[in-house]
């Protein structure tokens, strides 16, 4: 009996030992020795923030750190439920509710990191000086000739800022407010990346841009770029685009939980004060150096020490200053011989190129932009009522049934009920260029590999290469030859869609009875009349299932094309992730999924059309 008691107890002092143990912790809590969770909202002077202040958090607090990647009002969301500890730049000014938030206690803002930035329309200084009458932004009504936009001879082009920032729809409403909207479109690239990428490709090419810009950046340090003036900022009026911008207060936030648990590591986060100036200093130092964001930290704080003086409290400055100094032991858990690759001459040949063939590359533009153009054109020139008529027809005519064609007008006409018909119209133009010129492309490659083995060993491991590489890289190349718009979200869809259907033709012909071919050749038949007679109609089932995984790809694309600048129901969906509107996000993607359903069920009946056919042919 006794035995038994010493068990029970023995249990009975584990479980509340563990108890104990997992009590001291609270769930979300960081304690010192823990991971201390900063956000990455994708530019970099936050990305240099959190290489300092994570430095600091281990040499000094005993944290390790890492980043989460997110766009500002998404991390925003994640701060407010402590999924994010720490944002080392809380635009406060762009985003929506920050001030109620915050009044409300949904987090806690310990300090503020800079407020000397500046953001507007800003020109290159080469615009400038050419143009001495072009001072202030009122002025551009003026200029609408020197900025044109590539996909609209009647007007000029002024490029907005990113989607979600209450700066980039601030910017549209002064457009509207000054008039410009009379001489100007307004368009919103989808991304920083893609606003970084046109600016410098104007530049490289020394032509007029006008766009969105704030401080501090790599860009602004690196180009000499102009603020256009306004008037004088009014807080009753400028969010109504009227007056100048004002500098933003660019706060340190905290998670609440994250502020109880961490008292003497938020007490250095409330001291954390920079400037514009001295981001930008580091940042130019990564631009001209290579050197990644921690080591610009590091070479930040020693040409600056007044700043830990600033921040720590003496000791901890000292121990700091030490360990700067010092150098770092062999690591056996970091590889120790690193081979960096010359990406930045990677990047210079694909600039110089970019203006080197610019008459060619805007050949190439004006013919994508003239094709997407057309197609769009004809579908504004289609009542709704005649394009659901064509719906129910394809959908009658495909499937033999008629309920298909009803639901399949049904499910599109859901699109124009809920407000979306014109972005839908817009998405399929590049969808229908995109998958035309694949198809012109990709059926004769598919054709041409199919009966050379030699063609077949060379095409295999690029398609493999087009097929497995992320499709964001595809826009990079894009954006810097072709700029942004329609012209570079059709070259990147159709790099990433064309596979499919080179593939499915060389396997549908290769997979011809051989005994077939030779009979047609017995008889007389040329090479090319036992191709364009025998395989090619034998094999149209899977040619045509090539075509349908094209257009489905194509399709999934065109929306990440977004982030590049084309427009339809793509920039809808970003624009929803980007202000985490979650019923403005789902109604969209709603769309995009009605659109590829039809598509994808259209053109699986008609391969099946031909598939029986050929069925009916052998028998």
């Amino acid at each position: 009996m006794r035995k038994r008691e010493r068990l029970w107890a023995g249990a009975l002092a584990l479980v509340m030992g563990t108890a104990v143990l997992a009590g001291g912790v609270p769930a979300g809590a960081t304690q010192p020795g823990g991971e201390i969770v900063f956000a990455d909202v994708g530019w970099d002077s936050i990305k240099l923030n959190n290489a300092i202040a994570g430095y600091i958090a281990q040499e000094v607090f005993g944290y390790t750190w890492t980043e989460i990647p997110g766009s500002t009002p998404i991390i925003h969301e994640a701060l407010i439920k402590g999924e994010v500890d720490v944002v080392m730049e809380e635009w406060s000014d762009n985003i929506t509710g920050y001030a109620e938030d915050r009044d409300a206690g949904k987090f806690q803002e310990l300090g503020i990191n800079f407020n000397d930035n500046y953001q507007g329309l800003y020109i290159p200084r080469y615009v400038a000086d050419a143009n001495p009458g072009l001072k202030t932004v009122k002025d551009l009504a003026n200029y609408p000739e020197l900025f044109p936009d590539p996909e609209d001879a009647s007007k000029g082009i002024i490029y907005g800022g990113i989607p979600g920032w209450d700066a980039t729809e601030i910017m549209g409403k002064k457009v509207a407010a000054y008039g410009l909207d009379q001489y100007y479109n307004y368009l919103v690239p989808g991304s920083q990346a893609a606003l970084d990428s046109v600016i410098t490709s104007a530049w490289d090419k020394q032509q007029p841009i006008v766009a969105y810009y704030w401080e501090p950046t790599w860009l602004l340090g690196q180009y000499d770029m102009v603020l256009l003036e306004d008037t004088p900022y009014d807080p009753a009026t400028y969010q109504d685009g009227l007056g100048a911008y004002p500098a933003v207060t660019v706060a340190v936030g905290v998670s609440n939980q994250f502020a109880q648990d961490n008292p003497e590591f938020c007490e250095f986060l409330s001291k954390y004060h920079t400037s514009s100036a001295l981001i930008s200093e580091a940042l130019a130092y990564i631009q001209e150096t290579g050197e990644d964001y921690s080591q610009a930290g590091l070479w930040l704080l020693e040409q600056h020490p007044e700043l830990l003086e600033k921040w720590l409290t003496p000791e901890q400055a000292a121990l700091l200053t030490g360990e700067i100094s010092g150098e770092a032991g062999m690591d056996l858990f970091t590889f120790p011989a690193v081979f960096q690759p010359n990406t930045d001459a990677i990047d210079s040949g694909v600039r110089s190129f970019a203006v080197s063939a610019e008459p060619v590359l805007g050949a190439i533009r004006g013919g994508l932009d003239g094709l997407v153009t057309a197609f769009n054109w004809l579908l504004n020139h289609i009542p709704w009522t005649l394009f659901l008529a064509g719906v129910f027809a394809l959908g009658w005519y495909a499937r033999k049934r008629l309920t298909s064609g009803i639901l399949y007008a049904v499910l599109v006409a859901l699109i124009g009920v809920v407000g979306l018909w014109e972005e839908m119209k817009l998405t399929l133009s590049i969808v229908l260029a995109s998958v035309v010129i694949a198809l012109l492309l990709g059926l004769p490659i598919g054709v041409l590999i199919s009966g050379s083995a030699r063609a077949n060993k060379i095409a295999r491991p690029i398609m493999d290469t087009m097929q497995t590489m992320p499709v964001f890289v595809y826009l990079i190349p894009a954006l810097l030859l072709f700029g942004l718009g329609n012209a570079s979200a059709v070259i990147a869809t159709v790099v990433y869609a064309i596979v499919p259907v080179i593939r499915l033709t060389s396997l549908g012909i290769r997979q011809v009875d051989k005994e077939v071919v030779e009979a047609a050749v017995s008889f007389g038949s040329t090479r090319w009349q036992a191709l364009f007679k025998v395989q090619i109609p034998q094999a149209l089932p899977t040619i045509m299932t090539g075509v349908n995984q094209t257009l489905m790809m194509a399709m999934a694309m065109v929306v990440t094309c977004s982030m590049i600048g084309a427009r339809g129901l793509g920039m809808e969906v970003l624009n929803a992730v980007q202000r985490v509107q979650i019923g403005r996000g789902l109604v969209a993607g709603v769309c995009v999924v009605v659109m590829a359903v039809v598509l994808d069920r259209l053109t699986q009946a008609l391969a099946e059309k031909d598939k029986k056919l050929e069925d009916a042919a052998r028998q």
